[in-house]
């Protein structure tokens, strides 16, 4: 049987809610706390409403149950900064007769319902399972952050990052929804682990995973790779042959690279996923196909598509839900977990002893750009751990990024304010994009994800002219040099021949 980790069975099996109990009065408290127990609730009973914001911080709570007169905080307040703080935490309020107009000003601030005393069981039942109910997609969500938060893994995958939580949230939620997914993100971030998550999830885990690198096959050879052969379809092919889109059904067909399919490939796999039925090369058959498609590619695929290096109907059908995985230089918190976590797995780091790094060392990492990302990170500690002398790790060698600048994504520069830094980094991806797209301000803002009107003032801001991005005709070129020639300066009234 698979081993599972902690965070897998937290996830996986079903969870007995939590209901936080404030109430000053005692026999309303043992009425529902009883009542609560019955029900297979897990209750806890508090009379302070600060202990309560505290206990709701950690995330624990499921649904809060109060009444509006507490001692130390005046109940309205108290609810408001429940709705405020943690909004998707439900409230049911606790009334008196006397307190209809406090319980109109409740359900004004979007508690989930107000119940009256005397209490009945009934609309207790009632109103708590409705409450738990409308809240079911954001408790299971509180809850995964809050086993990321303590176990920091998820299907193979570390981080401690809020961005990479809502990567993982997303895994979870699209594995058994069985639509097509993209997977965006630069090389060694780690899409094929994606990948592999949601399908050992999904309805179709015990089916295939088949995997094909699209850059690694030549174009000739990718069609018959994917689609398959009958023999006799070209020389050579002395045998028939399934493809990998009839091996992947029943299973999930990972296509990795697509950025390196060309058009006329694209098109004909835009065939198959729409009509979900494939024909071999040479063949006259077609077999129907079930399978799930991930897609992963290098390069935002907006940018692919404007560049038309991808076709925009084919874009569509593969983009039914977007996954973008951050680099590692924008989860730098993550690389002493990803170390630790490495040295205590690596064969031959356990083999050495080795379960340190030098503080020197782990300032050269938290430094470093890291172009290949975490598999980049992981040959560095390999090589360290096969070089290291001693149980601890006292240097890395890392690549001297000044001798390869087109590496070094983003430098990390002590000696200037934070503020400066991030307007220069800001600077030099408009300019990048405004390049990309030759000063087409439409096209550079749509790729970008910004609108037309940010972009300008963007521009404006740093100086940035459209003008100066467009491809200059070698005409115009040689008139700006005979103009502006060091050699022989023009006076301000010459005039241009």
């Amino acid at each position: 049987m698979t081993q599972r980790t902690t965070t897998q069975i937290l996830l996986d099996e079903p969870r007995t809610p939590r209901i936080l109990l404030i109430n000053s009065d005692a026999m309303v408290c043992a009425q529902l706390q009883r009542l609560y127990s019955q029900c297979a609730y897990l209750v806890s009973v508090l009379q302070s409403g600060q202990e309560a914001l505290e206990q709701i911080a950690d995330g624990s709570t499921d649904l809060v149950v109060t009444d509006v007169h507490l001692p130390d905080l005046d109940g309205i307040r108290f609810i408001e900064r429940i709705r405020k703080l943690h909004s998707d935490v439900p409230v049911i309020v606790i009334t008196r007769e006397r307190d209809v107009e406090v319980a109109v000003k409740a359900l004004k601030l979007g508690v989930s319902d107000f119940i009256s005393t005397p209490i009945s069981a009934e609309a207790v039942q009632t109103s708590t399972h409705a409450a738990l109910e409308k809240g079911q997609v954001f408790t299971e969500l509180r809850h995964m952050r809050r086993s990321f938060a303590e176990n920091f893994e998820f299907v193979g995958m570390l981080s401690k990052t809020p961005e990479m939580y809502r990567v993982f949230e997303t895994i979870r939620m699209v594995s058994n929804m069985d639509v097509t997914v993209l997977v965006e993100g630069e090389t060694g971030t780690g899409k094929e682990l994606v990948a592999k998550a949601i399908h050992d999830r999904s309805a179709r885990r015990e089916g295939k995973l088949v995997t094909i690198n699209c850059a690694g096959v030549p174009d000739a050879l990718l069609e018959s790779e994917l689609f398959g052969f009958e023999r006799g379809a070209f020389t050579g092919a002395d045998h028939s042959r399934a493809g990998m889109i009839e091996l992947a059904h029943g299973g999930t067909l990972f296509l990795d690279e697509i950025e390196s399919m060309s058009l006329s490939m694209q098109a004909k796999l835009l065939r198959v996923l729409e009509d979900r039925r494939v024909q071999r090369l040479g063949g006259n058959r077609k077999y129907d196909i079930d399978m799930r498609v991930i897609a992963a590619t290098n390069i935002p695929a907006k940018q692919l598509v404007a560049q038309k290096k991808m076709r925009s109907d084919f874009y569509y059908r593969i983009n039914v839900v977007s996954i973008q995985i951050m680099p590692l230089r924008q989860r730098r918190a993550d690389i002493p977990l990803l170390v630790q976590n490495f040295l205590r797995k690596y064969p031959c780091a356990v083999q050495k002893g080795i379960t340190e790094i030098s503080r020197q060392a782990m300032s050269q990492l938290m430094h470093y750009s890291w172009p290949g990302n975490v598999r980049e990170l992981q040959n560095v500690l390999e090589k360290a751990v096969v070089l290291a002398p001693l149980p601890v790790i006292e240097k890395v060698d890392l690549l001297d990024e000044s001798s390869h600048p087109e590496l070094t994504q983003v430098k990390v520069q002590t000696e200037i304010p934070f503020v400066q830094w991030i307007k220069e980094q800001e600077k030099n991806y408009l300019v990048k994009q405004l390049e990309a797209f030759h000063g087409s301000i439409e096209q550079a803002a749509a790729n970008s994800g910004i609108c037309v009107r940010t972009l300008f003032r963007k521009m404006r801001l740093y100086g940035l002219d459209k003008k100066q991005f467009r491809p200059e005709r070698p005409e115009v070129s040689s008139v700006i040099e005979k103009n502006f020639s060091t050699t022989t300066p023009r006076r301000p009234h010459q005039r241009t021949s």
